[in-house]
């Protein structure tokens, strides 16, 4: 086995997604056909749900904008969602006072039990998501959570 190789074995699957809000961290994993939610700190973990398309417990939605997206993963875990989501935004271009506005992303977590707002938080750092072709795969998310900021 190369170096190089059991190095990128040794550091783990790249985040789908990663954040932090202090000692508490959000990661999503590809794990094969699966995404892998997991909450708590580097030592332990307080929640993993491993979803697939199939399980009915993970959604994605996407919603694009003029220079601007939204992106949610929604995860399931009986009456409570979890719902991940990433904002990007660039610069306007063209001749008004918004040429300016810099590149912009954040993430965060809600979390909803039933039609409730249990918890709602933001990165602190990190919180950026690229599509992934796994999102593909995936059910589109009808309920579309995405946090209005």
């Amino acid at each position: 086995m190369s170096l190089l190789l059991a190095l990128a074995l040794a550091a783990g699957p790249e985040p789908v997604f990663a954040c932090s809000f202090g000692a508490k961290q959000l990661t999503v994993t590809q794990q094969g056909e699966a995404l892998v939610y997991r909450y708590g700190t580097k030592a332990k973990a307080e929640l993993r749900i491993v979803a697939d398309a199939t399980s009915g417990r993970v959604f994605y939605n996407r919603r694009l904008y003029p220079r601007a997206e939204d992106q949610t993963l929604r995860f399931v875990n009986g009456d409570t969602s979890y719902i991940v989501y990433a904002h990007w935004s660039a610069p306007s271009m063209g001749m008004t006072d918004e040429g300016s506005t810099p590149e912009s992303y954040y993430g965060g977590l809600h979390v909803y039990r039933g039609g409730t707002e249990l918890s709602s938080r933001r990165c602190r750092s990190g919180g950026d998501m690229r599509e992934w072709p796994i999102f593909k795969t995936l059910p589109e998310d009808e309920e579309n959570l995405t946090p209005e900021e």
